[in-house]
């Protein structure tokens, strides 16, 4: 049996979209279902089973010996939230409590980590646990999930295998929920539809050309096929990297967004708020050489491929993946 929380979420309601692609059916989907915008991301889609968050733990003490894998997606993502203190709390109790769940009952466990916590790259972006420990993120979101990744590392009783699967930057579609915790891809499309212009930030690098700030930027679909990866092979537990290992600039995405569209590019640029100018990163790129020793070979969406695919497919019909 295959358990997700977080199933209605963007990358959720797309796991269980490739998994029906790849004839699984009967996945059991946990989140919480309580007003009905929450289902949008599950329409014509197949699963097994609708467990509502309020009612996880007593359906999973009940089908502990029944799941095989168990994939946590269930954390809220982003940056902007208006109680850190009570985010923080909730999300490393509820992964603890879901990791001593799997360690003791011997499900695979597979949890959402972010590439984030690298922020500027200062000590480089390789998934290894000297970095990881070594690293200091300033914003309480990466703050949150670096203390949970180096929670992971040293705990002696553990599933029979795990994942923390640090993403980059997600985009694709069943992200509408979102709002401004949104990708920069869907962000920019409706920031351009609505006003005919793009906002991006100003750099405040001489080395460093107004909205050139790099980012490693991994269509949705390309996400889910790693995590079927991870499911379904046995080899070292611990931290991944989940990128492309290439990046792309703000003023290359917005671009091809206005292309998309139709529109010639009208991008204007503005200061970095001072409150993260300090901290902003310039350049984040996956490092993915582990990921490949694991074992996962196929290739990765081209930022423009992905937002031409994106934007005609879902966006521009309305459509969820």
């Amino acid at each position: 049996m295959i358990v997700i929380t977080g199933a209605a979420g963007f990358i959720g309601s797309a796991l269980v979209a490739h998994l029906n692609e790849l004839g699984v059916m009967n996945a059991v989907l946990i989140d919480d279902f309580s007003t009905p915008m929450r289902y949008r991301n599950l329409a014509w889609k197949h699963f097994g089973e609708i467990v509502e968050r309020s009612d996880m733990w007593p359906w999973l003490d009940r089908h502990a010996g029944e799941i095989q894998v168990l994939i946590h997606l269930g954390a809220k993502s982003g940056y902007f939230h208006e109680n850190w203190d009570a985010e923080q709390k909730t999300f490393l109790e509820n992964g603890q409590k879901l990791w001593s769940f799997c360690a003791n009952h011997k499900i695979r466990l597979i949890y959402a980590a972010s590439g984030a916590v690298y922020e500027s790259g200062e000590q480089g972006f390789k998934d290894d646990v000297s970095t990881s420990v070594s690293l200091n993120p300033q914003h309480p979101y990466t703050q949150m999930r670096l203390t949970f990744d180096n929670w992971a590392l040293q705990q002696a009783e553990a599933p029979p295998f795990w994942a923390g699967l640090r993403m980059f930057n997600v985009y694709g579609p069943n992200e509408y929920h979102k709002m401004q915790n949104a990708s920069m891809v869907y962000k920019s499309y409706n920031e351009i539809l609505s006003y005919g212009t793009l906002q991006l930030f100003q750099s405040h690098r001489p080395d460093v050309a107004d909205g050139d700030m790099q980012r490693d930027f991994i269509y949705v679909k390309d996400v889910v096929k790693v995590l079927a990866h991870f499911m379904n092979h046995d080899f070292e537990s611990g931290l991944y990297n989940v990128g492309t290992g290439e990046t792309a600039s703000f003023n290359q995405l917005g671009k091809k967004v206005f292309e998309m569209l139709g529109m010639a590019p009208n991008i204007h640029y503005e200061p970095i708020p001072e409150s993260i100018r300090a901290h902003f990163p310039y350049y984040s790129c996956a490092d993915i050489s582990k990921l490949r020793a694991s074992g996962y070979h196929q290739g990765f969406t081209s930022l423009e491929d992905g937002i031409s695919d994106y934007l005609k497919r879902y966006l521009f019909r309305g459509e969820f993946y």
